[in-house]
């Protein structure tokens, strides 16, 4: 087919319209003017909600963070309470170890110091893992009948049965804390006498007052839960230093195995104090001071606990221990 004339000068039109728009910046082939490196951006808004990593964060404000609520009691995670159960068991089959326990409960509870080594660091790991396998062997723990978490610490309660315990059996009081990251045993008691009651709730402070508070009377009240020798360190564990050199000061011997105090005589003053005590509760009377009623055959005895604040994570000891008034 033949092409007329005027069709064919509109095809030449077009066709340089066509070319001239190619040789236009930025269309067809041609490559892009590259962009100077001193033109200047506009900076992107900064506010408290922008990405750190990508440098447009707020420099007056750091990156948000959740803080755990530390002055409420709360359940307890599944880390702790896995740890809590894991060391439990093992307790009760003689093979718990030393390095399930912080490191000031385990300088508290690695004597005697015999070698060398042991002198040099404080602390002996071996003592400590037979005191483990001495004081729970043969026990069978409940699981916690009572348990809370306060931030990094956790406190239990609950029933063991077994050994020369009553056929009703005895009580346990577990607290553990974050050493070093990890979860750990900061403090242990077994006892044979009855404990009428349980942790209070609420604000987590009172709580770990009266959970030290009712961990040491359980020490004074238990009569065969524990061996006195075995007793011994975790009753001075639970005490500020003074008060256990008060009530028991060393001998030559208790000093060169690393001890501060009598492991004798610490065990025969608390006996003093809650020997024969079958049941007993616990009650706070005033800031950081709480009652004991101990029952025992020969009826009933109160006792009265003081405690201040220790050095490691929901830490009370017992700085005063006295008879109730008349």
């Amino acid at each position: 087919m033949i092409v007329p004339l005027t069709s064919r000068r509109a095809a030449a039109m077009l066709l340089a319209v066509l070319l001239g728009l190619t040789a236009l910046p930025g269309c067809g082939g041609s490559t892009p003017q590259a962009e100077k490196k001193d033109d200047k951006k506009e900076d992107p808004k900064k506010g408290p909600d922008a990405d750190p990593k990508k440098g447009d964060a707020d420099p007056k404000k750091g990156p948000s963070t959740i803080i755990e609520p530390k002055s409420v009691l709360g359940p307890v995670e599944p880390d702790a309470d896995k740890m809590a159960m894991t060391f439990l068991k093992d307790l009760g089959q003689g093979i718990a170890k030393a390095d399930a326990l912080s490191s000031a409960f385990l300088k508290d509870v690695g004597k005697p110091l015999e070698l060398p080594d042991d002198i040099k660091n404080g602390v002996s790991t071996d003592a400590a893992t037979r005191w483990l396998k001495y004081i729970g062997e043969g026990y069978a723990f409940s699981l916690a009948l009572d348990r809370q978490q306060a931030g990094d610490v956790v406190i239990l309660l609950g029933q063991v049965n077994g050994r020369q315990l009553p056929p009703a059996g005895g009580g346990y009081s577990l607290r553990l804390i974050k050493d070093a990251g990890a979860w750990k045993v900061d403090a242990l008691a077994i006892t044979s006498a009855e404990f009428k009651g349980r942790i209070a709730t609420g604000a987590a402070d009172a709580a770990l007052q009266e959970f030290a508070a009712t961990l040491f009377v359980e020490l004074l009240a238990d009569s065969n839960g524990m061996e006195p020798k075995n007793r011994a360190p975790a009753l001075a564990h639970a005490m500020v230093p003074a008060l256990r050199v008060s009530w028991a000061p060393p001998f030559e011997g208790d000093t060169k195995q690393g001890y501060d105090y009598s492991t004798g005589k610490l065990t025969v003053k608390a006996t003093e104090y809650g020997g024969g005590t079958k049941e007993f509760s616990v009650s706070k009377i005033a800031d950081l001071t709480f009652s004991a009623e101990l029952t025992k055959p020969s009826g009933k005895r109160t006792v009265v606990v003081k405690l201040v604040k220790g050095t490691t994570p929901g830490e009370w000891l017992v700085s005063e221990v006295s008879e109730a008034r008349k």
